[in-house]
């Protein structure tokens, strides 16, 4: 049986685990991502393949499964070493629902690893897959590390074993266990296939990009305070290149240099397209990575996000006519 994760799948899971794991924040405040997969089977030649449509971001904690602190006869030891909330559990039913509606079902979990080595580690991993393979035989548990992808590198499992070098290589594994039953059996690797890509080469440089621009843009917990702080800087940046260009054409004027207001006019405007284009891109990458928030957090993060990008985009409605206004005072 193959596995089947579509590209855009495969960015939710890069993304949702980066975000809490990257160069940007202090390695000790790394944290672990999890989620869950939708997807359903499909049937070809007398052959079963699982098809993934869909990751979902569910929550992040600090669990490291590897501590040798942890006590997994504790029961605060959670199914998979995290503690999920009562809006975790209210995801998963809407989850559920959703993938219901589109004739699929919740096909398995995935998590990270940041900075340690991709197995199912400890007691959790082992049971929260025996529980997803317990309702279907052929669910997954995929496990990512970001720093596999971004170094193509496999670390060790303990101390003074060696690192492995990669190549073309996502980030991640995907397992299950050889018996639901028994959370103390051993498990192995699924083979999967990853659609959407040119190459494997391609498939690892588009993933480790996509993990620059999360680092850069999309990392920790208050993502739409960092959005709203660009956006209106942008648009006081804006505001504010408007305002120099009519100085700028003004002082001209004064100084009896008229003849040149035409060509600093035009490459005022140049600059001030630019800066709009380079502003779009972020802004496309602002709507683009509300799909990798968690799902508890979509409903109230995108509003937000939403009413924000929308004064940016009422600044830029009236740029030509604040460009028109401003030749217009200037005409001569």
């Amino acid at each position: 049986m193959t596995v089947i994760i579509p590209k855009e799948v495969y960015f939710t899971v890069v993304a949702a685990c980066v975000r809490f794991a990257n160069k940007k924040r202090p390695k000790e405040d790394w944290k672990e991502a999890s989620g869950i997969f939708t997807g359903k089977i499909i049937e070809h030649n007398n052959e079963k393949d699982l098809y993934v449509s869909a990751a979902y971001p569910i929550m992040h904690d600090t669990f490291n499964p590897n501590d040798e602190n942890v006590d997994e006869s504790d029961p605060r030891t959670i199914i998979d070493g995290y503690e999920y909330s009562d809006e975790d559990h209210a995801s998963f039913a809407m989850i559920d629902e959703e993938a219901f509606a589109r004739g699929e079902f919740t096909v398995g979990w995935w998590h990270s690893h940041p900075g340690f080595k991709v197995m199912l580690s400890g007691f959790g991993d082992r049971k929260t897959t025996i529980s997803y393979q317990a309702y279907n035989p052929l669910a997954i548990a995929l496990v990512f590390n970001p720093e596999r992808l971004i170094r193509q590198i496999e670390l060790p499992q303990k101390a003074g074993d060696p690192v492995k070098q990669l190549r073309d290589d996502p980030g991640f594994k995907i397992f299950r266990m050889e018996d639901p039953s028994d959370r103390y059996s051993n498990f192995y690797e699924v083979n999967y296939r990853i659609d959407g890509f040119e190459n494997t080469e391609q498939m690892v440089l588009m993933g480790q990009k996509l993990a620059i621009d999360i680092a850069n843009f999309f990392s920790g917990e208050n993502v739409f305070e960092f959005y709203d702080k660009y956006i209106t800087s942008r648009i006081t940046e804006l505001n504010s290149l408007l305002q120099g260009v009519e100085e700028y054409l003004l002082t001209l004027t004064r100084k009896g240099e008229s003849h040149r207001i035409q060509e600093v006019l035009t490459n005022q405007t140049r600059d001030i397209r630019k800066f709009i284009a380079e502003t779009f891109i972020k802004v496309e990458n602002i709507r683009a990575f509300t799909n990798y928030l968690e799902y508890k957090e979509r409903s109230g993060i995108i509003p937000k996000i939403d009413t924000i990008l929308a004064k940016w985009d009422s600044v830029v409605a009236h740029l030509n006519s604040n460009l028109t206004e401003i030749a217009r005072k200037f005409a001569f």
